[in-house]
């Protein structure tokens, strides 16, 4: 998973299967779309790692979080090439 572009299509974590960005993708979980620009870099760090510590404001109602702790299921090097594509989204 070199290229940031492909970072949220690994096979364990499709990010579009529960998020949508540019449009596309499930409202299962929040949207992706400026993200970045919506939440400091720790927060979005903790997301990936303990994703049922905070839920988004309009998901609280769901009581815990389907997605799973990316560091359990990525390499660190792929959980490193999500977060910084995620920081892209301004």
């Amino acid at each position: 998973m070199g290229s940031h572009a492909t970072a949220c299509d690994h096979a364990a974590a499709v990010c579009v299967l529960c998020h949508t960005l540019r449009g596309q993708g499930s409202t299962v979980g929040p949207a992706l779309d400026r993200i970045a620009s919506r939440f400091p870099a720790a927060y979005i760090h903790e997301s990936l790692l303990e994703p049922g510590k905070v839920l988004a404001k309009g998901f609280e109602a769901l009581g815990a979080s389907p997605m799973p702790p990316l560091g359990l299921v990525l390499k660190p090097q792929e959980l490193e090439d999500v977060k910084a594509f995620l920081m892209t989204l301004k």
